[in-house]
């Protein structure tokens, strides 16, 4: 098994140890951050004091580098 396989499978049973399934996705109209099973796992600038560009943007590199880091892979949208 390498060390990459290893630390990916660690990383995602963490997030399965506080009730987080990959992969997350994140909704503009409330920027909140939710796991595969509809859970709230964070909401993004809560006292919205950055414009909404900047929310949009901060929520989706975060659902990109945890999704990625938990084994899944970009997929383009049409």
């Amino acid at each position: 098994m390498t060390a990459a396989l290893n630390a990916r499978e660690k990383f995602t049973a963490d997030l399965a140890a506080v009730n987080v399934a990959l992969p997350l996705r994140y909704d503009e109209s409330n920027d909140t951050i939710f796991d595969a099973a509809g859970r709230p796992v964070c909401t993004i600038d809560v006292n919205r004091e950055r414009p909404d560009i900047e929310v949009q943007k901060i929520a989706m590199w975060i659902t990109l580098a945890v999704n990625t880091c938990g084994g899944f892979k970009l997929e383009q949208s049409q």
